[in-house]
């Protein structure tokens, strides 16, 4: 019980452009005790409602709001699709799949079965939604044009998948939950999804705290929101057996690497700790890997001596998050600990040695916030750019035939017409949802904010964190991406904020959350409800695992 508890609370879902579906546990939002649920309380099955489309009426809803409708057939898929997902993330070992759902505990001291823990989730999630939604409506905010078309984008990702089983559309979703479900329902629901999600993460991001809050937030549990720097490699003591079909323990080299991992355990500082690891593997080439292309004869003692270092430097792990999850980490973070304590722990595989640069800190560094204009192939390709490039129209080119030189006089052309005219952040921002192809941030002026340092690719980073930026830099960066032209914004949060934020919104919008759930009545017709069903059958698992990779 306490295991599947702690499940529910993981389960947490994507809630991307083009997600179908988010589960809330049980142990969630729950819409089940506060009398909306009941039909005898005024179901409004017979009320007409607007679509998440935009105006069509319902009359057989299973789930209505004063402004919007779920019919049944979209109850149904949701709660096949939340089956499917759960089961694809969490496999079917704490279930029976050769019985139904309603035959089986997936809380037998509360006699919920996994039937009811589906349908609660799908209740859960349509109410969620649909409070978002209302309040959408209630301010104003409605779903733009590039909203809509990321949805029909994964349409036609779908159709493509259709096409491939030599279905329809409605066939291909048919043979996937085993209902009524057309694609104009699955499309409302990801409009009303869209909508109602698009509204909880403007009121997320509006959410603003004071330096008290951040305080007492981290004054309440100062470990969680504190790091640690530490070195830390393993010496493993098992191999092949005779047949290689699995791992052995040796006895000899056990006892080999329990003296090499008690030796460098005696070393107290990082210069001693590097020192002996390398001189280790240098006597122990076997365990050091080096790329070549040409195999083991083309190595050379450059490129062996430079996979070693790297392999050393590889064991330092700074500003790492609280972690609790192993006796490792918890003697790393344990308060008692102070720089050059060193220990070692011994598993069925390995010795595993620690060694304590910095113990538990509040990391005060600054984060930076930035915008960005992302010029990738796509920009020459997909016709989103202005005009011609190095004389080639976006029509004429494939991805294949751009040339680094052309990003880069792209990038320099959009420069240039920045930089040249208004040079102001918000004209910036204009451009990157004009230009940029990165997806991350294309749809809000390029800005990423409170970014932490090593967060970003090397170049993107060093630009970003060279220590003489002042707010208002711009300039043209190239990675392994494309090339980003830059504009520095100024700094964001301390780093050990990040986390308490998170917290603090969590809470924010929980507790707005359940205001939202006294104003806006969100009805269920519990006795439509009890004719859902689960579709198992063989294809809609093949398909349903498809549909879920889009």
């Amino acid at each position: 019980m306490n295991q599947l508890n702690s499940l529910a609370k993981r389960i947490i879902a994507a809630v991307a452009a083009g997600t179908l579906l988010i589960t809330i546990p049980l142990s969630g939002c729950n819409n089940t005790n506060d009398g909306k649920d009941n039909k005898d309380e005024g179901s409004k099955t017979s009320q007409t409602a607007e679509q998440a489309s935009g105006g069509q009426s319902d009359s057989n809803a299973v789930a209505s709001s004063e402004h919007y409708s779920i019919p049944f057939a979209v109850f149904n898929y949701l709660y096949n699709y939340n089956y499917q997902s759960f089961t694809s993330t969490y496999g079917t070992e704490m279930m029976d799949t050769s019985k139904s759902l309603s035959e089986q505990y997936y809380d037998e001291e509360n006699k919920i079965t996994w039937h009811d823990y589906f349908v609660q989730s799908t209740q859960d999630y349509i109410s969620y939604i649909m409070c978002f939604a209302e309040a959408a409506k209630e301010h104003g905010l409605e779903l733009s044009d590039e909203d809509e078309k990321s949805i029909e984008d994964g349409f036609a990702s779908y159709e493509e998948v259709a096409k491939q089983n030599s279905q329809t559309l409605d066939e291909y979703f048919k043979s996937i939950y085993g209902t009524a479900i057309t694609q104009d329902d699955i499309k409302n629901i990801q409009m009303l999804s869209k909508l109602g999600l698009k509204y909880r993460d403007q009121l997320n991001d509006s959410y603003t705290f004071t330096d008290k809050d951040y305080e007492d937030k981290f004054a309440e549990n100062k470990t969680n929101y504190q790091v640690a720097d530490f070195y830390i490699y393993n010496f493993n003591y098992t191999e092949p057996n005779s047949d290689g079909t699995s791992m052995v323990v040796n006895e000899d080299t056990k006892n080999k690497m329990k003296e090499n991992a008690d030796a460098l355990s005696n070393c107290k500082n990082s210069k001693e700790f590097k020192d002996y690891l390398t001189k280790f593997l240098k006597s122990n080439p076997s365990l050091v890997s080096v790329d070549s292309a040409q195999g083991e004869s083309s190595i050379t003692e450059e490129s062996f001596n430079s996979a070693v270092n790297e392999a050393v430097e590889a064991t330092y792990h700074a500003k790492m998050a609280y972690d609790n999850s192993s006796d490792i980490a918890k003697w790393i973070y344990d308060e008692a600990r102070k720089a050059g304590d060193t220990n070692v722990v011994e598993s069925e595989t390995n010795y595993t040695v620690v060694l304590i640069e910095k113990p538990l800190y509040r990391d005060e560094s600054a984060t930076r916030n930035v915008r960005h204009i992302l010029i990738t192939t796509d920009s020459i390709t997909s016709g989103e750019t202005s005009g011609e490039t190095s004389g080639e129209t976006s029509g004429e080119s494939s991805s294949a035939d751009v040339t680094d030189e052309q990003l880069k006089a792209k990038a320099e052309e959009i420069y240039k017409d920045w930089s040249s005219k208004d040079t102001t952040e918000q004209r910036f921002a204009e451009l990157a949802n004009q230009y940029s192809t990165d997806p991350g941030s294309n749809t809000n002026g390029g800005l990423y904010t409170n970014v932490q340092e090593g967060q970003m690719v090397p170049a993107f980073n060093d630009w970003l964190f060279d220590k003489n930026r002042k707010p208002g830099d711009s300039g043209i960066v190239h990675t392994t991406y494309g090339y980003h032209i830059m504009y520095y914004v100024g700094t964001g949060l301390k780093s050990w904020q990040i986390n308490v934020e998170s917290v603090l919104k969590e809470a924010k919008l929980a507790a707005d959350y359940e205001l939202m759930k006294k104003k806006y009545t969100i009805t269920f017709d519990t006795e439509a409800i009890k004719k859902v069903e689960l579709d198992k059958n063989e294809e809609s698992s093949s398909n349903a695992a498809n549909l879920a990779n889009q």
